[in-house]
């Protein structure tokens, strides 16, 4: 336990950030209130694809942390929410090869565990994960739907958690560009110095 926290406290803890982040990643292609905006979005192939594969990592991180939560199952009011959220659990675990793709593929580069290349389209055809994106956006709404819950039903032990989180006062300083101007600079300044350095190939 890391600042007296307890094991239900701590995976609330964990959840609560996944979800927000899986929202996040929602949010960019899910309708808008303007027709426009929803048909250019959901027209967008690279931007799906993008989102959806960053979605199945987090859903594997979700799995993962929701494991931990389980294994706190001999507690009566955790058995509860665990059986509240079954639904929700059973269709994103339907996918058995999730976690897969994850390390093999989306994650890392394709390598298998012994460093191996492997072929991309092989990893996406062996293992059994969606390939269709309206699934993937499913497994992530019900993957927002257990961690509501959870923190529904242990909102208590949550916002006590919350207290106890240290409020630091350090200021996060910006780092990197922020303009569109100067990415063109400095992609034409790397391009130039990558060009003198072909000549001598």
């Amino acid at each position: 336990m890391i600042l007296g926290f307890t094991d239900l406290q701590e995976s609330l803890l964990v959840l609560v950030p996944l979800k927000m982040q899986i929202e996040t990643a929602l949010r960019s292609i899910e309708p808008e209130k303007t027709e426009v905006v929803m048909e250019s979005r959901l027209k967008d192939e690279d931007l799906k694809f993008t989102v959806c594969n960053h979605l199945k990592i987090l859903l594997c991180s979700f799995l993962e942390e929701w494991k931990i939560l389980e294994a706190q199952g001999s507690n009566k009011k955790i058995q509860k929410t665990l059986k509240i959220t079954s639904p929700a659990l059973k269709r994103i675990r339907k996918w058995k090869g999730l976690s897969k793709e994850r390390s093999n593929l989306l994650a890392h580069g394709p390598r298998n565990k012994q460093g191996e290349f492997t072929l991309p389209l092989e990893i996406v055809a062996r293992y059994y994960s969606p390939t269709k994106y309206a699934e993937t956006i499913l497994l992530g709404m019900c993957a927002i739907l257990a961690i509501e819950l959870a923190l529904a039903c242990h909102n208590v032990e949550y916002q006590e958690a919350v207290n106890k989180l240290p409020h630091s006062s350090q200021e996060i300083v910006e780092k990197g560009i922020s303009t569109f101007e100067e990415i063109t600079t400095e992609i034409n300044k790397i391009r130039s110095e990558m060009r003198e350095l072909q000549k001598n190939c």
